[in-house]
């Protein structure tokens, strides 16, 4: 390219191509292609990461970072021998089958949206191309296959009483406590205790009854 700027080689359709304009709210498409690194760890299974169960992961992917992301190249396909029929086959279709492992992403938008989401679709497809089965990623993946596969996840945190027959009776209510709180009221008496300030059977005196607070009659002295 810069050979041919040098040269004068350059046509009119070629200079509208190179240049961008900011302010222009005219969508633009924008691709690229991350090669995936096999043949530095040839036994990482780089696909299925990227991919997921069911290919929910690579789902998730495109939405989280609004591009159109996709495993192209060799090995890129499970079937190996239909992948291999395939790059014979000569169809245009599967052409990328010539080329190494990749990762196409391709965005839409304004040119400056469309830089924005490229650069984050590329950090967000980095964090795939890391050769470790026990980062965030994988054990996530291993918990959603678990679930995939009719595995019930693992209870997380201390342990909740059982519920129903045989389980222990719930504790007493706590006793309100503070001001403005009076005392909780005292326990029943037991059956034929005497109550204070109750009247009692057989109390009356021998002959009248008298009241509280009237003096007794004065006695009467003998005649002399």
């Amino acid at each position: 390219e810069i050979e041919k700027i040098q040269k004068g080689e350059t046509t009119k359709k070629d200079e509208e191509e190179n240049y961008l304009d900011l302010f222009s709210h005219k969508n633009m498409k924008l691709k690229e292609r991350v090669l995936i690194p096999v043949k530095q760890y040839p036994k990482f299974n780089f696909v299925g990461k990227i991919l997921g169960p069911q290919g929910n992961t690579i789902k998730r992917l495109q939405e989280e970072t609004g591009a159109k992301i996709s495993v192209l190249g060799k090995g890129s396909m499970r079937d190996k021998a239909k992948e291999e029929e395939l790059r014979k086959g000569g169809d245009p279709k599967y052409a990328h089958l010539h080329m190494d492992l990749h990762v196409f992403i391709e965005v839409f938008g304004p040119p400056c949206e469309a830089y924005a989401l490229m650069a984050h679709a590329m950090e967000e497809v980095k964090k795939f191309l890391v050769p470790d089965m026990m980062d965030d990623i994988c054990q996530e993946q291993f918990l959603e296959l678990s679930y995939l596969n009719g595995v019930p996840e693992p209870n997380r945190g201390r342990g909740v009483p059982g519920r129903g027959r045989g389980a222990a009776p719930p504790p007493p209510p706590p006793v309100p406590r503070g001001r403005g709180v009076g005392p909780p009221p005292p326990p029943p008496p037991p059956r034929g205790a005497l109550v204070r300030g109750a009247p009692v059977r057989g109390a009356l005196a021998r002959g009248a009854a008298m009241a509280r607070g009237v003096p007794p009659p004065p006695a009467v002295r003998g005649a002399p």
